[in-house]
Parts: structure tokens; sequence; C-alpha cells
């Protein structure tokens, strides 16, 4: 049976930190209710003394320090690091990791304790899907971005997108969407833009200017969505043409109408003519 005890903040091996890093917002409320409440529930630590390595309280760790407390409430459990890891995983899993936490810990099981996708799957009690699309995606972001999202600077739905560019290329764009401050969807659609644009001077202009570009690309799906209303609308009439027009004036207009149509329909033609040369 485990017992809680005291242990002094300094004698504790922060080696999981980047793992389980708290916001500043979470440290800040965990202290204000420590210092309401006390301290509720122990750190969590396994190993052997001086020091002990954390394995759950990292809040509770960082707001014990901030409030200048040279001890904590703390619980020992004799486990492996591999076991540990799972362990920080299982007990947080209610309160819930974020995106990029949830792949740094997938990406060090599999890369330095060895073990087999599914292996983790079976571990973390998800499917071998979850920990592979986690894998993938981590593998292919930058360093920088992987910090950018320990550190919230990006949406927690952005390493989808942004593990579409090329790692030397992804700092560039994270700098644009932080600098104009991009929403999930609007990050997609520039990315898409990016992956089809093929003219470093396009490139360019996504990254100097990502708001206007997604003002063009608004406008010009506003423009297809048009199109595509009038050759239904088109369709939709020459249906209900089964019979001659009885009517001159109904006759002289719809033809009038027509050549209207065609003639903006020719101008349109040679405008993307021109643009494919």
């Amino acid at each position: 049976m485990t017992r809680s005890r005291f242990i002094a903040i300094d004698q504790m091996d922060l080696r999981f930190l980047q793992l389980r890093s708290p916001t500043a917002l979470a440290i800040r409320n965990m202290a204000n209710s420590m210092k309401k409440r006390g301290q509720l529930t122990p750190v969590v630590l396994t190993g052997e003394e001086n020091p002990y390595i954390l394995i759950d309280g990292f809040k509770r760790h960082a707001a014990a320090q901030s409030l200048g407390l040279e001890t904590v409430k703390a619980t020992v459990v004799n486990v492996d690091l591999t076991q540990a890891k799972i362990m920080m995983y299982l007990m947080n899993r209610a309160e819930g990791l974020s995106w990029i936490q949830e792949a740094l810990l997938v990406r060090e099981l599999v890369d330095q304790d060895g073990l087999k996708q599914t292996e983790v799957a079976q571990l973390l009690d998800h499917h071998k899907s979850w920990v592979n699309r986690r894998l993938m995606i981590i593998r292919s972001l930058a360093p920088e971005i992987i910090e950018d999202l320990r550190l919230e600077l990006l949406p927690p739905g952005s390493p989808v997108s942004l593990a579409r560019v090329a790692p030397r290329n992804q700092g560039d764009l994270s700098a644009a969407i932080q600098r104009h401050g991009l929403s999930l969807k609007e990050i997609h659609t520039l990315i898409d833009i990016w992956c089809k644009a093929r003219d470093p001077a396009e490139k360019q202009f996504l990254l100097r200017s990502p708001r206007e570009a997604l003002a063009l690309v608004k406008d010009e799906q506003a423009g297809l969505l048009a199109l595509q209303k009038v050759r239904q609308l088109l369709s939709f009439f020459k249906k209900g043409l089964d019979g001659p027009l009885q009517d001159l004036d109904s006759n002289a207009q719809l033809r009038s109408c027509l050549t209207q149509i065609k003639s903006q329909m020719h101008a349109i033609e040679q405008i993307l003519a021109r643009e494919e040369q």
C-alpha cells in the first residue's frame, strides 16, 4: 500500500514535463486553489530518492513553486519509466490531454521505449489507427512547430494541415498564422492554397497577406457557385420547354436573354484562356 508524505520540490526530476506541460493559466488557477484550500491531491512520483521522477501533478508542482512552498504532498509508486508514461496518460485521460501531448507520448513510447504501435494502442486503450495517425503527423512536423503547439500558439487542430507542408516551410506558415490570428478553418484553406501554388511569388503573397488571399478564394468560390446555379436554372428551364412557345414576345425575350448569357460566357472563357497561357 502506498502512503503519502511530504517531499521537497527540489528533489523531483521533471524529465516528463514536455509530455504534460501545463499552461500559465492552469498554473495560476491551481495556485489560487491551493492558496484557498491547500493541496487536495498528492503528486505522484517514481524512482529512488534524490531525485524522484514526477509522473503526475505538474500543475501542482508549478503552483507550489509559484507560492514559494518547499515541499508538496506526494505518493511514490514503484514502476519503470515506460509504465510511468502510461500511468501519466491514464491518470489524466478524464481531464483530457492536448493533441500534441498525446502525439509526443506516442512518439516517445515508440521511438525511445521501443514499443510497437499495436502495443502502445493496447496500453493506452486506443485503436491502432489512433496511434498511427498521431505518430505519422508528429513525425512530419518541424521542431519549432511542435514547440509552438506545446505553448498553445497554434490552434489544436492545425497539426493535421501543417503536416501536409514541407518542414522547411512550416515555420513561415506558423509565423503568418500567429501574426494574423487565423482560425482553424482559415488555416485549412490557406494550406490548401499553399499546396496547390507553384509560383514562389504566389506563396510569398500567401505568407504576407493571408487574409487577402483567403478573401480572393472566397470570391472565386462564390463565382463558381453562381455559375453552377445558372447551369441548374438553364437545365430546369430547358426541361420546361416541351413544346414551341406560342407567345412571340416571350420567344423574343428568351432569345435576347440567351444571347446575353452566351456573350458573358464567351468573355469568361477568354479570361480563363489568357490566365492559362
